[in-house]
């Protein structure tokens, strides 16, 4: 590849050089010639650009996908060369001189399969070599080999790179001048241009052209001439595939469209020869798809069809054959093979052929007829992700349905498991890989909710009679079975590259009698990521609050409930499964609890808004009286406290009024409560504690930290002012002399005793947006005083000592939030709201094992059962929902 790519250089490089001189020296406009006439039929592919210098320069910007291609070890030289020759070409007198020339590279097979350039470009009638000689001399050039070939002079120039001597080959035959590096390829140009026939002769190569965008760069291929050259690509025991690589159609183009994160290639196949596979497509029925909608996002390569021809008879007299001749009548209009990429499962595993169907009911009958005749029920499977859900799937002895069906579709393909889903007939190569679409669909996770692929959907036609799409990077082991060891070795070195290639797509319709087709090649500088998820659910939009565990009454499982921006919210199975989806008048505030309402043992969520109180049962249903318009609009979120354990809830929650409201779990108004007014308003949530067998509520507004009673009166008054700093929790430390502990706006961290009395110790000076919590991290008894500010984590122990400071990278951070997942296994969590990532953060500063994770919200930690470990959940920046189960190991 190295050798192919720096021999195209030179040429181009050589070729510059020599316009150059000779427009500098001349500055006419006599007509040009052909250089298509240079061009023999046995090219195999031609690039024609009108504009050879602003061809070059989008090769050379350092961005995008030949950007990507430059920083590749292969291409290294090919990279500073051509980089050299742009910047040759953007000086003032060759932008003057050679804005507007066109050129044509053509590829050439050697004897040994290599391809050689042959770049062919129109010049002035009165061109000649001496002009040339003289030019390539001023411009630095030494050694000039002259000869004689068929009567034409040739000017060879001898190089040396990497140790390797080559020569470049100039002419000017009929006025056209020709370069290459293949003294046997100049010999054939010098004859061409004296033939009548050149490449446009090639079948289909004169109607293809003719359709060609006169004013954009395009590109050609000669099917026929391709077999040759697939030969070093592909396997040995890959013959008929090569062989019908050759036999698609005549010739095909597309008019080049490059920027910074596309390539997209438009044009037409022309197929004139009824053998052609290409053919019977010019006279097909385009529409739109629809089997994408059901593929999972994790399909890495999937090829659609529509209207395909089944075979008239099946010559095979198997029970496969027998039962595709049943169903043939009833598949629709069509036929998809995917391949989904599934970790640590075998490649061969992984692949599925999908009908659409024209009706449902009578084919999985005439299946399930034919099915119990032949196998019985002992060999039907059930995708059970919960108590509801139950999909039959069939392991069979239909092995080769697909081949008796379409035979150019299914090579290496085991479809001996079935599967009825909406209106399609699922075939596949395993249990697992039919379960994995069921299961996706069953969470909404499919192509058509996925973000990166209806971008990039967006990039093609919406109408089209054959679809192909694939992620290179994700199903290199998928062509490992077509392409040869030299190729899929080259392919994995190079894979950080290849990541950034989002997708490749390629479809073709009808038009003008011929295919119209389209490839689309999107890259993005950040690589695609591999999910690491056990589930992904969709949601309508973002999710907007912090994740809530419920309790299940009826089986105690735990449940997910969340609400998204457009303030829907939902509640979700530990399956993943949206078991319901309510829309609420307003956003909620703070924490969701989780009640016993009528005190029997089933469960309901609490919450607050702006303006309500919320309770909803578990089927998503208002629970009576509910939602309660509060007294002020909320100032802060809702408190909740069960002072005795006896279920009866107090809800204590601050007005825009400044006054404290309490109300009963009925949301009437607590009989008894004096409502507590602040010189300002309250936004943290209210505290309780209870010390000496005292209860104190603790309100804190702008200026002043209050200790109030049951009924609002106060119960403990300061003896020095106490202001909470807005993002600072408060914490009781128990023992001889407890107190209450928080930071203040400038980061003094504050103990309070039940005298009145007030410590103050500060660190060091913090701004006054940190956040600041008491948190045991090391199991050793005592609280570690932890700050987040400005970027930074900070953990002190209970002698005011640092321990460790973390830079994450990040300006905003939320958090932190404590996690123990045993007595000695203690994390902290922070979300970097800028970038999207969540990190958990052990004793020593160091991150915990496969974080940072991505997420886009603040996110919950809690166990879904009894034998699933522990989950991590979060909303995610594509509407999505994420679990991730933990690995609650340092890295």
């Amino acid at each position: 590849m190295r050798k192919r790519v720096t021999i195209l250089l030179v040429i181009v490089l050589v070729f510059g050089l020599v316009a150059l001189g000779y427009f500098l020296q001349k500055g006419k406009t006599i007509l040009l010639t052909d250089p298509y006439k240079a061009v023999s039929p046995g090219a195999v592919a031609v690039i024609e650009t009108i504009d050879l210098q602003s061809f070059i320069n989008s090769l050379t910007t350092g961005k995008g996908i030949f950007g990507e291609i430059g920083k590749i070890k292969e291409f290294e030289n090919y990279n500073k060369k051509i980089k050299f020759f742009a910047d040759q070409l953007n000086k003032p007198a060759y932008k003057k001189i050679l804005s507007g020339n066109s050129a044509l590279i053509s590829l050439h097979l050697s004897g040994s399969g290599e391809l050689i350039p042959l770049l062919s470009m129109a010049v002035m009638s009165d061109v000649r070599s001496k002009q040339i000689k003289d030019i390539l001399r001023l411009t630095g050039v030494k050694t000039i080999n002259e000869k004689v070939i068929l009567t034409s002079e040739v000017l060879g120039l001898p190089y040396n790179i990497r140790n390797k001597s080559d020569t470049v080959f100039i002419s000017v035959i009929s006025g056209l001048l020709v370069c290459t590096t293949s003294e046997k390829l100049i010999r054939e140009a010098i004859i061409q241009t004296s033939r009548t026939n050149d490449i446009r002769t090639q079948p289909g190569f004169y109607n293809v052209l003719q359709a060609s965008g006169k004013n954009e760069d395009k590109i050609f291929v000669v099917f026929d001439n391709l077999p040759p050259l697939l030969k070093s690509i592909f396997r040995e025991d890959q013959s008929a595939l090569v062989r019908k690589a050759g036999n698609l159609a005549g010739c095909g183009g597309g008019d080049i469209y490059l920027s910074e994160n596309d390539l997209v290639l438009s044009g037409y196949t022309e197929s004139t020869d009824h053998g052609e596979y290409l053919y019977k497509y010019k006279s097909a029925t385009p529409g739109l798809f629809h089997t994408y909608k059901i593929l999972p996002s994790a399909t890495v390569f999937f090829e659609s069809v529509l209207n395909p021809r089944f075979p008239e008879n099946n010559i095979a007299n198997t029970s496969a054959a027998e039962l595709a001749g049943k169903l043939k009548a009833y598949i629709g209009e069509e036929v998809t093979r995917a391949y989904i990429d599934i970790r640590e499962r075998p490649v061969g595993d992984n692949s599925l052929i999908i009908y659409e169907l024209k009706n449902r009911v009578y084919a999985e009958k005439i299946f399930l007829d034919d099915f119990k005749t032949r196998s019985g029920r002992g060999n039907t499977h059930f995708f059970q992700p919960d108590e509801q859900v139950r999909v039959p799937v069939y392991i069979t002895s239909y092995r080769g349905f697909n081949d008796a069906l379409l035979p150019d579709f299914s090579e290496n393909f085991d479809d001996s498991w079935f599967a009825f889903y909406d209106n399609y007939m699922i075939t596949g190569s395993s249990y697992a890989t039919i379960s994995r679409l069921l299961y996706d669909n069953l969470l909404n996770k499919t192509l058509a909710n996925d973000i990166t692929y209806r971008d990039f959907e967006s990039t093609l036609p919406s109408i089209a009679g054959y679809f192909l799409y694939s992620v290179p990077s994700r199903a290199i082991d998928y062509f490992a079975h077509w392409l040869n060891e030299d190729m899929v070795r080259s392919l994995k070195l190079n894979k950080p590259s290849l990541n950034k290639i989002q997708a490749i797509g390629y479809q073709f319709v009808t038009s003008n009698k011929m295919l119209y087709n389209t490839l689309s090649v999107r890259f993005r500088e950040e690589t695609r990521e591999e999910s690491t998820t056990e589930w992904e659910t969709l949601l309508d939009t973002l999710a907007a609050v912090k994740p809530f565990f419920f309790t299940n009454h009826l089986t105690g499982a735990k449940e997910i409930f969340i609400q998204d921006i457009k303030n829907n919210a939902y509640l979700i199975n530990a399956a993943g499964r949206v078991l319901w989806k309510v829309p609420l008048r307003e956003r909620i505030a703070g924490s969701v609890f989780m009640v016993d309402y009528l005190k029997n043992g089933k469960y309901q969520l609490l919450f607050s808004g702006k303006n309500y109180l919320h309770l909803l049962d578990r089927n998503g249903n208002y629970v009576e009286r509910y939602p309660v318009k509060l007294r002020s609009p909320a100032s802060n979120p809702l408190a909740l406290f069960d002072y005795d354990n006896n279920l009866n809830y107090r809800l204590l929650i601050a007005g825009d009024d400044k006054l404290i409201y309490a109300y009963d779990i009925n949301g009437s108004v607590v009989k008894g409560w004096k409502p507590f007014r602040t010189s300002s308003p309250v936004k943290s949530e209210i505290s309780w504690i209870r010390v000496s067998g005292k209860d104190y509520l603790i309100v804190s507004d702008e200026t002043s930290l209050h200790f109030i009673d049951r009924t609002g009166n106060t119960r403990l008054t300061l003896k020095e002012p106490v202001t909470r700093a807005g993002n600072s929790a408060i914490r009781l430390i128990s023992g001889t002399k407890p107190s209450v502990v928080c930071s203040s706006p400038e980061g003094t961290i504050q103990h309070i005793y039940f005298d009145g009395s007030v410590k103050k110790t500060s660190f060091r000076k913090f701004s006054v947006d940190h956040s600041f919590d008491i948190f045991d991290v090391n199991s050793d008894g005592f609280g570690e005083y932890i700050f987040i500010d400005q970027g930074i984590l900070y953990l002190y122990n209970h002698n005011g000592s640092e321990i460790f400071n973390r830079e994450l990278g990040s300006e905003n951070l939320g958090g932190p939030i404590n996690f123990v997942f045993s007595s000695s296994d203690r994390k902290i969590g922070v979300f970097d709201i800028n970038n999207n990532l969540i990190y958990l953060i052990d004793r020593n500063g160091d991150t915990m094992k496969g974080f940072p994770l991505r997420g886009a919200s603040m996110f919950s930690i809690g166990k879904l059962s009894d034998k699933s470990g522990w989950h991590l959940i979060v909303g995610g920046t594509d509407r999505f929902l994420y679990n991730y189960n933990l690995d609650t190991e340092t890295k």
